[in-house]
């Protein structure tokens, strides 16, 4: 199994990160549901397959809210 052939972790968490200074996203979850709606974006869009297990990413992105945090000074 090829996991996530075409996806980049980084390039994801600065695509979310984007969009979370936009909103302004300001608690982990709310980070939380822009991280689960991005990635179901990206297989409604056929970017990622429907049948692979999205589930390391998703936690994976989601555990980067301390960065997201962090650089932006969230409280």
């Amino acid at each position: 199994m090829t996991e996530f052939l075409s996806f980049d972790l980084n390039q994801a968490y600065a695509q979310i990160k984007e969009m979370a200074e936009a909103e302004p996203v300001t608690s982990k979850e709310a980070w939380n549901d822009m991280v689960e709606v991005f990635i179901n974006d990206k297989i409604e869009a056929g970017e990622l397959d429907k049948d692979e297990d999205y589930e390391d990413m998703i936690e994976k992105l989601k555990n980067m809210w301390p960065e997201y945090e962090k650089n932006f000074n969230v409280r």
